[in-house]
């Protein structure tokens, strides 16, 4: 009797991925060092996350200013199930494999703390990322595991950037940040109740460094009240 409330169960969620819209030919192909794994079951949804660091900052005489940040990490997740190989499922678009052998397949790509590749055909996806969690349980007595994934995009610090000709560092294993540029003549031109904003500017020839002060100084807004105690600016 359970295992025909298990078969009725399956057979509801199926129902649910088959005929509750999307492209019924997609896969989600998954890679890591050399292996593939195409899920059996391609999710009925998928979420999407993305963010970007921008802050509105206070500014002297001009009030609030936007000032774009860098992109946050990607994130995706979905949840779906691997299908147990007795029930022979017509909708299996991917790898016919036993649930247990795809389960530790992903818990060893997690723990070997190795980047995936995570694309979803017929979609914007297709991004390198690391497993944040991945959990799993069986629900119905169907012999089929239930999962849920997420990832976050993974970004190599090693890359070079544009006219970064620095050596990795031994200790930290990244390349070393080029040194910016400064202007010889800019603190002579920096007075009391300037902005931070405009201190970069005139500093470091571009207003982006003014965090590099905001930080050095432990400034709580962005004006500048003793120029004589200015720490942080790496002048000629």
């Amino acid at each position: 009797m359970a295992s025909a409330w298990g078969a009725i169960g399956t057979l509801i969620n199926v129902a649910s991925i088959l005929f509750g819209g999307g492209t019924p030919r997609r896969q989600v192909i998954l890679t890591c060092e050399g292996e593939r794994m195409i899920l059996p079951v391609t999710p009925r949804e998928y979420s999407v996350s993305t963010g970007q660091g921008n802050k509105v900052i206070e500014v002297e005489q001009l009030g609030e200013a936007l000032v774009f940040g860098l992109p946050s990490a990607v994130k995706i997740s979905f949840e779906c199930f691997f299908p147990n190989q007795e029930h022979n499922y017509p909708f299996v678009v991917g790898d016919d494999k036993d649930p247990t052998t795809l389960v530790q397949t992903i818990i060893k790509w997690k723990e070997s703390r190795k980047p995936v590749r995570v694309i979803i055909t017929d979609s914007p996806v297709n991004m390198m990322a690391g497993i944040m969690s991945f959990n799993y349980k069986e629900q119905d007595g169907s012999r089929d595991i239930y999962y849920s994934i997420s990832f976050t995009e993974y970004k190599d610090l090693n890359t070079p950037q544009a006219n970064n000709n620095k050596q990795i560092n031994d200790d930290t294993g990244l390349k070393n940040r080029p040194s910016p540029s400064i202007r010889a003549d800019g603190a002579s031109k920096i007075s009391n109740g300037s902005d931070i904003v405009d201190a970069a500017r005139k500093v470091y020839g571009t207003a982006n460094k003014w965090r590099r002060i905001a930080k050095s100084n432990d400034l709580k807004n962005l004006a500048i009240n003793n120029v004589s105690k200015l720490r942080g600016l790496k002048m000629k």
